[in-house]
């Protein structure tokens, strides 16, 4: 998913249930909140401050080894000749690369778990255009049998949010979406304006959700028991909480083999101050 800096603010000392924010300059609009926090992920361990020291150490020091094997990766495959006698070295090292990719992002998850589950989000707001982030969002989609379409009203739409965070959220619901959505079938992420609030969504025409699925969507544990399971369920647990830590709000809305889709509603100006 694709980074979005913010210049440096001042940052906020207030302690809030979800997450610690860091100010930045404020746009010329009224900061004006929209919607309450959603609650806690189910499943999830309870509330304390801090990042949970081991599983930060854990992280940082699993990525130097990984960036050097990457870059050792890519280095070697750069220099190697793309000819049939080196075919199968090709191939090896792309694989590597491939696997290396999957590493970083099951390491970025366990952090950003940590910081979900710590109350230890820390956010650098910026004001950004939506339609934008959800470009960007549906460009960082690598494969998949599904056409992407992103829709939004000619109007261009601001939100003041942290985008990195906001952007891996939408980019979990589509890397959700595209599992389920049939080849060639159409995922369409869509942005909104309803009042002071921003809503993202993302609609796929898959089998949709059972009941049993959608009351335990965010429970990691339940997800970890199934056999049949595809990755951990560690996405939606992210984008829950990177959505609940701007007070926003996740919903879910899906009717069986039709269409599925999540709504990410978060403050167009931004979290409510205290």
């Amino acid at each position: 998913m694709a980074n979005g800096s913010v210049p440096g603010g001042e940052r906020s000392k207030r302690t809030r249930p979800v997450a610690r924010r860091t100010r930045s300059a404020r746009s010329p609009s009224a900061l004006t909140p929209a919607s309450a926090p959603a609650p806690a992920p189910a499943g999830s361990p309870p509330s304390k401050r801090g990042r949970d020291p081991l599983l930060s150490a854990i992280c940082h020091d699993l990525r130097a080894p990984l960036a050097a094997v990457t870059m050792g990766a890519n280095f070697v495959l750069q220099t190697t000749q793309r000819d049939d006698a080196n075919a199968r070295s090709v191939k090896i090292l792309e694989a590597m690369l491939r696997s290396c990719t999957q590493m970083e992002r099951l390491i970025r998850n366990f952090a950003d778990l940590s910081e979900i589950e710590s109350n230890a989000v820390d956010l650098r707001f910026g004001v950004h255009d939506a339609r934008e982030m959800l470009e960007l969002a549906a460009g960082a989609v690598k494969d998949g049998g599904a056409r992407i379409d992103v829709q939004a009203p000619p109007a261009p739409i601001s939100v003041r949010c942290d985008r990195d965070r906001l952007l891996r959220a939408i980019g979990h619901v589509v890397e959700n979406a595209l599992k389920h959505a049939p080849e060639g079938t159409t995922i369409t992420l869509a942005v909104a304006l309803d009042g002071e609030t921003v809503s993202f969504s993302v609609t796929d025409h898959g089998a949709g959700l059972t009941r049993e699925v959608k009351k335990n969507l965010y429970d990691r544990q339940w997800h970890a028991k199934r056999a049949n399971r595809v990755g951990a369920g560690f996405g939606l647990a992210i984008t829950r909480g990177f959505v609940a830590a701007h007070d926003g709000r996740l919903a879910v809305e899906s009717r069986p083999n039709e269409e599925t889709t999540f709504t990410l509603s978060v403050p167009k100006d931004g979290p409510k101050e205290v």
